[in-house]
C-alpha cells in the first residue's frame, strides 16, 4: 500500500479528494482485516466437543 499523507486536523477541510478516498480506502481495508481477524480468533477460540 502506497504510504499515506500527513493530515493534522486544523486542515481537514483542505484535503485534496484523492488523498480522501485514499484515506477511506485504507480505513476500509482495516477494518475488513480486522473482521477477518476477530472471526479467525472466534474460531480458533471455540471448544470444540468430541
Amino acid at each position: 500500500m502506497p504510504a499515506l499523507p500527513v493530515i493534522e486536523s486544523g486542515h481537514m477541510q483542505c484535503l485534496a479528494d484523492d488523498d480522501y478516498w485514499l484515506l477511506q480506502d485504507r480505513e476500509r481495508r482495516l477494518t475488513d482485516w480486522a473482521l477477518e481477524m476477530r472471526g479467525m480468533l472466534k474460531e480458533l477460540c471455540t471448544p470444540r466437543h468430541p
